[in-house]
């Protein structure tokens, strides 16, 4: 009997800590959207770092024409 109840906890415990976010669909839903929104942060971050350049070449390219 005593043995029972081990393996009937075992399986409880099992199935209650082997669940996690993406061993369902909707949880690798989620962490597929979280990697997505991440992901889209990062490129407007380097597209705020490319106009910042872009507009610096642009100033460039302006105050050498006006040397001339």
């Amino acid at each position: 009997m005593k043995i029972k109840i081990t393996i009937l906890a075992l399986a409880i415990v099992t199935g209650l800590f082997g669940c996690n976010k993406s061993s369902s669909p909707d949880g690798r839903a989620q962490l597929r959207d979280k990697k997505l929104g991440d992901k889209i942060e990062q490129l407007n971050k380097k597209q705020i770092v490319i106009l910042d350049s872009l507009k610096v070449l642009d100033q460039k390219i302006e105050a050498l024409k006006n040397a001339k």
